[in-house]
């Protein structure tokens, strides 16, 4: 209010217009008009309705302008587009649901999505952001309260934890700090723990899925529930046996892998050491290392049922073929030897019966280094095995595939892959003669296309010949009872950093298939570098350590896929049920008769005769 008004007028007149006891306008002069001085509250209102008078003519121009130009797009259609248009390729597709959750093939749970509260902070809310800091810090573990503190003061949203407890959040509701938010999240929960830990894999937040079937969700953009291939009682089965023969014979490592041959479905893989994906931080990064898709390795005397099949299927070799391996071979330089000389002369069978490395050699010298490449890949064994899982690795071979190579690979020496890669590999040669690409996720209705590779007569002699390896060859160890399995030992020497090969340090390895006259199942198993113990006289070969860990497998696998134990004459029927469709009649023998035959000449007979009538 205007507390005092002066006013004269002389030519000199002062006027001063006092405001609430201060001055705010004063001069001097005959012409200085009077102004009428407004308050302060008359001064918000008139700048009030100027800004209401503003926003409205903003308002009418762009809404006005939104009018005009709706009237363009109608009339005339859209804007041309640019001459050059900004185009994202592999972006991730955004996720617009909750992430899939992962079965194995019975509906048990693998991954899951469980709800969480988690902790932020609505920074403009906060009375005080160091109290609110300390007051944080004093509840969860691991918050510094100063950090917080300049997060608060800078960050308009301060994002803490995906998941409280039940206690630290009661602690913080009675700390009352304003500001303070619970926010409602999920969380990625395992519920097998570290069963299966490899092949479930991880999920990250903000990363997805890093690895295993975690990895093949983001990979394939599968939504709603995925069923796998697993099967989590042969999971734990395959995965307690390996783990006892690690401890029992002190090895580096294990692994193994469970594979349907009808179908290429694998039904359990196992890496050991492994990992709890519920906290894959509490184990060392190389526990999460899946060994069986991503390692290579020389695998040895496993490659000799490739070799032979091959020869079978090429026509270079038969039950009759013969082979001198009476004296070392030497090739290019190389001098191939067997580690338990046999001979002088072993048949075909008895090649793989002793695992005799100079009669592998000698099929594929005759077969040739370019038919056996072509077996070789057609076996899926020089390319990337590609699955849904992101692990792979490339095969190693040597560049140059000349007679020494050809000799080497024959008995799994110079050429690495993976153990899935031979697994796969392995059941086209006995499932009768079909390659199936591995597959993690459950088949549902017909099976997928396979590649043949060998024909129904090859398999069903690899049948045979593989039985002979467990009845009296080096794998006696493998035999289940009533399951007459087929397979063979492989005790591979581990390259060195420096060229060669170590002394004394191996790779023990048993890959077969059960039931042998009707296979269902192939199962691989490996330790690395065992040691010896009292139990098996001081050895630590593949007979001694790795074909028991197959046969426990298998009496308990059987049972747990309605696969029960049968008698001889079950087997025998159908060990022999391609033969008897076979025109020749020369393999099947004389079944009137059973005349018992000389093993020596007539390996085959004899495994029919143990076998029965």
């Amino acid at each position: 209010m205007l507390s005092r008004l002066k006013k004269k007028t002389e030519k000199s007149t002062r006027i001063d217009i006092i405001h609430d006891g201060s001055p705010v306008l004063s001069g001097r002069g005959t012409n200085l008009p009077i102004v009428a001085v407004e308050s302060a509250s008359q001064r918000n209102v008139r700048l009030m309705h100027g800004r209401i008078i503003l926003a409205a003519f903003a308002f009418v121009m762009i809404f006005g302008g939104l009018i005009v130009r709706l009237a363009e797009i109608t009339l005339n259609g859209p804007a041309p587009e640019p001459a050059v248009r900004v185009i994202a390729f592999d972006a991730p597709k955004e996720k617009t649901g909750p992430r899939a959750e992962l079965t194995d093939r019975n509906g048990n749970r693998l991954a899951m999505n469980a709800p969480t509260i988690g902790l932020a902070v609505e920074s403009r809310n906060v009375w005080s952001a160091r109290e609110t800091a300390e007051g944080i810090a004093s509840v969860l573990k691991g918050i510094d309260s100063e950090r917080l503190q300049k997060k608060i003061e800078t960050r308009s949203y301060v994002f803490l934890r995906n998941e409280i407890s039940d206690f630290e959040r009661e602690k913080l509701v009675q700390l009352g700090l304003p500001g303070v938010q619970f926010v409602a999240g999920t969380k990625r929960v395992y519920p097998q723990g570290d069963l299966a830990a490899h092949l479930v894999g991880q999920y990250i937040a903000g990363k997805g899925g890093v690895m295993g079937l975690e990895g093949a969700i983001d990979r394939l953009d599968l939504s709603g529930t995925v069923v796998s291939s697993i099967d989590i009682s042969a999971q734990q089965i395959l995965e307690e046996e390996l783990a006892g023969a690690m401890a029992l014979y002190q090895a580096k490592a294990a692994w193994g892998v469970i594979m349907d041959v009808r179908n290429g479905e694998i039904i359990a893989l196992a890496s050991l050491p492994d990992f709890n994906p519920n906290a894959p931080g509490s184990s060392p990064a190389d526990y999460r290392r899946n060994r069986v898709m991503y390692d290579r390795y020389e695998l040895g005397s496993a490659f000799k049922p490739l070799t032979a099949a091959a020869a079978l299927e090429d026509g270079i070799a038969s039950f009759d073929s013969m082979y001198d391996v009476s004296e070392k071979l030497k090739i290019g330089g190389r001098t191939i030897s067997d580690f338990t000389p046999k001979g002088p002369v072993l048949s075909f069978m008895e090649v793989l019966q002793y695992s005799s490395n100079i009669g592998a050699a000698q099929m594929a010298l005759s077969m040739g280094g370019e038919r056996q490449q072509d077996y070789l890949r057609r076996l899926g064994l020089l390319d990337v095995l590609e699955t849904e899982l992101p692990e792979r690795r490339p095969s190693a071979y040597p560049e140059r595939w000349g007679r020494v190579e050809t000799a080497t690979i024959a008995y799994g020496h110079g050429i690495a892959v993976t153990p899935l890669q031979l697994t796969a590999a392995f059941g086209a040669v006995v499932n009768g003669g079909t390659y199936y690409r591995p597959s993690f996720l459950k088949q549902e209705g017909a099976r997928q296309d396979g590649l043949r590779v060998f024909s129904q007569q090859t398999s069903a002699s690899m049948r045979i010949a593989l039985r002979r390896v467990i009845t009296d060859g080096t794998s006696k160890g493998a035999e289940a009872p009533g399951y007459y399995p087929i397979g063979k030992t492989s005790t591979a020497d581990k390259p060195s950093k420096t060229g060669g090969y170590q002394e004394d340090v191996r790779l023990s390895s048993f890959i077969g298939a059960f039931p042998g006259y009707d296979p269902r199942f192939v199962i691989l198993v490996s330790l690395d570098e065992p040691k010896p113990t009292e139990a098996t006289a001081g050895w630590a070969t593949a007979g001694w350590v790795a074909a028991p860990v197959f046969k426990n497998v298998v009496s308990r696998l059987g049972p747990v896929f309605g696969l029960n134990p049968v008698g001889d004459d079950r087997a025998f029927a159908g060990f022999m049920r391609e033969f008897r469709q076979s025109p020749d009649r020369r393999l099947a023998l004389n079944e009137d008769s059973f005349t018992a035959p000389d093993p020596a000449l007539d390996p085959v007979g004899a495994l029919l005769m143990e076998l029965g009538p």
